[in-house]
C-alpha cells in the first residue's frame, strides 16, 4: 500500500463527486491499475519515488474531468488492449504448433484459446488483484489463468485432455512474474523447467507418452516461444496502456 498513491486517488474522488458511486469505484480501480502498472515496469518503490511519479502526473482535479469525460473511450481502450496483447501469445503459439506439422484446425482452435480466453482474460481481470505482494499476485494469476484454460483441453483430435491446462498456468506465471524485469538466468531456466514437469508428468506420473528424445527439442521450443509471446505481450500492453490522460504534465499541449 502507498500513502501516497492513496492521497492522490482520493484528491481524484473528489474531483469525481458527480458521478455515481458504481461509475467512480470502476474509474478510480482503472487508474489505480494503470498507476501501479507503471510504477511496477518503471522498477519504482518507496514513498518517495511513487511521489516522484504522481508528480509528473495530471493534478487531480484536472484528471477527474477527464476520466469522467473519457469513460466510454477507456473501456474500449482497455479492451482492445487486452485483445491485442492476448492475441500475440495465441498467434505465437498456434503459429508454432503448424510449424510443427498439427492439424490446422487445432493450431486454429489453439492459438484462439490461449490468445482470447487465457492471455486477453487475464490482462483484462489483474487490475484487481494489483495491490496484492508479488507471490500472491502469482498465485491468484496461475489459478485464474487454469480456469481459463479449460477451453484449451478441447483442443485435440481425441476429447478433452487435461494435462491442457497447465499451459494455461504456466502462461499466467510467465504473465505475472514477467509484469517486473527478471534476471536473465531465471528466464533461461522456465521453460527447461517447465518442459522436464511435461515430460515427467505424461510419461511417469501419467503414463500417457512413451519418452522419445526427439520430442524434448520440440516441447522445448515450443515453451520456449510461449515465454518470447508473453514478453513481447507485456511490452505490447505497456505501449498501448500510455493514455494521454496519465502523460506527464510537461508533455501535455
Amino acid at each position: 500500500m502507498s500513502r501516497a498513491l492513496d492521497g492522490y486517488l482520493a484528491q481524484v474522488a473528489a474531483g469525481l463527486r458527480g458521478v455515481s458511486r458504481w461509475r467512480r469505484l470502476r474509474l478510480l480501480r482503472e487508474l489505480e491499475a494503470h498507476l501501479l502498472d507503471e510504477a511496477e515496469a518503471r522498477g519504482i518503490e518507496g514513498e518517495s519515488a511513487m511521489a516522484a511519479l504522481l508528480a509528473e502526473k495530471e493534478r487531480p482535479g484536472l484528471l477527474a474531468g477527464e476520466l469522467a469525460a473519457g469513460e466510454g473511450q477507456d473501456a474500449n481502450h482497455r479492451g482492445g488492449t487486452a485483445l491485442a496483447a492476448g492475441m500475440i501469445i495465441g498467434i505465437a503459439t498456434g503459429s508454432h504448433m503448424w510449424f510443427e506439422g498439427w492439424r490446422w484446425y487445432i493450431c486454429v482452435a489453439f492459438a484462439a484459446a490461449q490468445g482470447l480466453a487465457v492471455g486477453a482474460g487475464y490482462f483484462w481481470a489483474r487490475r484487481h488483484w494489483l495491490r496484492l505482494d508479488p507471490w500472491a499476485r502469482t498465485a491468484v494469476a496461475v489459478l485464474l489463468t487454469s480456469l481459463l484454460s479449460i477451453p484449451l483441453g478441447f483442443t485435440t483430435a481425441h476429447g478433452f485432455k487435461p494435462t491442457r491446462l497447465f499451459y494455461g498456468a504456466y502462461t499466467g506465471f510467465l504473465l505475472e512474474r514477467h509484469s517486473q524485469e527478471r534476471p536473465l538466468w531465471q528466464t533461461l531456466l522456465e521453460p527447461v523447467l517447465f518442459t522436464a514437469f511435461m515430460f515427467a508428468l505424461e510419461t511417469g506420473f501419467l503414463g500417457r507418452i512413451r519418452f522419445r528424445w526427439w520430442q524434448v527439442p520440440l516441447e522445448l521450443s515450443f515453451n520456449a516461444t510461449l515465454l518470447i509471446s508473453v514478453m513481447l505481450a507485456l511490452k505490447l500492453r505497456r505501449a498501448l496502456a500510455e493514455r494521454w490522460v496519465l502523460t506527464p504534465q510537461e508533455q501535455e499541449s
